[in-house]
């Protein structure tokens, strides 16, 4: 796999917004004393002065000339919520950690092994990490512009608090992508599994002592990733439920406000084209959280077709029959299971509720002009 420098600049990113107090240095996974207070420092900062902050853009940027009076309290209801999961995210920044520090163990194992055989990462892999990274990179970078460009900086006071509801934001967007990254790394270790297993499987004479060997070692790795795989999903449980009803939330709420600004013709065309953008973008984004988790289940139990074509040893046909008959059922909090199917339902739920809130604003519009022709 080797080291991937997107991944040590997010991991810097993550220590100074605060979503981690952990760094990478010379493959080891450590924290310092500075790092643990300045963590300990900005989660405090962000979690007291963030919803003063909120209050005081609403109050100084008006959106009464394009949302409804009667749809006031609508951005409100969607800051609240986006605050709830941001100190949920920060309270259980422990539990992550150790998980971290063991799925980076696993990672330095799995790079030696991948450097001893002489394999390299799955393109597809290779290729959804970098689009991943991309839709966080550009959804971070559009919520900076937004606040610094629309709306507008005027004292000192407005461009600390601008700071601290981006920093809330962008922990909103990390811990979606911590998920993802953590999954990725067991996905490439379980198909670098299957491409030695596929070496194995295809030769042609009997098992020497050091194929053997092989197997034995490529057995525990699979066993390790599964056990690895089984413990993200349960740390991560309750933050991808809370940061999913966040997503839910965010999209339903701001679909119906999208189109509303959109058609305002007060607004701003670049500022409708930049609100067009964000909400695909962070589609496209947490549809990738829930793929990966399809995507391990995949290759922790892809099929051997070529198992009949070579010599199989007892213990080969062990390891193979144990891996084809493992099922890794990856579940939010064990409700339901984080797939595309769902992924789909989910958004089917998210067009319902905006079908829901414009007919509440066309009722209420009605209502308003039969008030004013009274």
């Amino acid at each position: 796999m080797g080291r991937f420098l997107l991944l040590d600049i997010f991991q810097w990113f993550a220590v100074i917004i605060g979503l981690t107090s952990y760094r990478v240095v010379d493959d080891r996974f450590v924290q310092t004393r500075l790092s643990r207070m300045y963590t300990l420092i900005v989660n405090v900062i962000t979690v007291t002065m963030l919803p003063a902050a909120t209050l005081d853009l609403f109050n100084s940027f008006s959106m009464g000339f394009w949302l409804p009076q009667f749809m006031w309290i609508t951005p409100y209801v969607l800051h609240a919520v986006n605050y709830a999961v941001i100190v949920h995210t920060l309270i259980f920044r422990g539990h992550r950690n150790i998980i971290q520090m063991e799925l980076h163990h696993l990672s330095v194992k799995l790079n030696r092994e991948m450097g001893r055989a002489g394999k390299q990462m799955n393109s597809t892999l290779r290729r959804l990490f970098y689009l991943k990274t991309l839709t966080l990179s550009c959804m971070c970078l559009w919520h900076f512009l937004q606040s610094f460009i629309f709306i507008g900086v005027s004292s000192l006071s407005k461009i600390l608090g601008l700071i601290i509801i981006n920093s809330g934001f962008m922990i909103l967007m990390s811990i979606v992508h911590c998920y993802f990254v953590s999954l990725w790394k067991v996905a490439i270790g379980y198909d670098f599994v299957n491409q030695q297993l596929e070496e194995l499987i295809a030769t042609r004479s009997p098992l020497i002592s050091r194929y053997a060997e092989e197997l034995r070692s490529l057995w525990s790795l699979h066993a390790s990733l599964s056990l690895t795989a089984h413990k993200i999903n349960r740390i991560y449980g309750r933050q991808m439920l809370a940061s999913r009803f966040e997503y839910i939330t965010f999209t339903a709420v701001d679909s119906y406000m999208e189109i509303i600004y959109y058609f305002s013709e007060s607004a701003p065309a670049i500022s409708k084209c930049f609100g067009i953008s964000f909400f695909s973008i962070r589609t496209i984004d947490f549809f990738m959280a829930d793929y990966i988790c399809d995507l391990v289940a995949q290759y922790q139990s892809m099929p051997k077709h070529t198992a009949s074509e070579g010599v199989m040893s007892n213990e080969l046909s062990s390891f193979v029959i144990y891996q084809n008959s493992m099922n890794l059922n990856l579940k939010i909090c064990g409700l339901f299971p984080a797939n595309r199917k769902q992924w789909l339902n989910m958004m089917a739920c998210i067009l319902g509720n905006s079908a829901v809130l414009m007919q509440y604003h066309l009722m209420m519009s009605g209502k308003e002009e039969k008030y004013f022709k009274s």
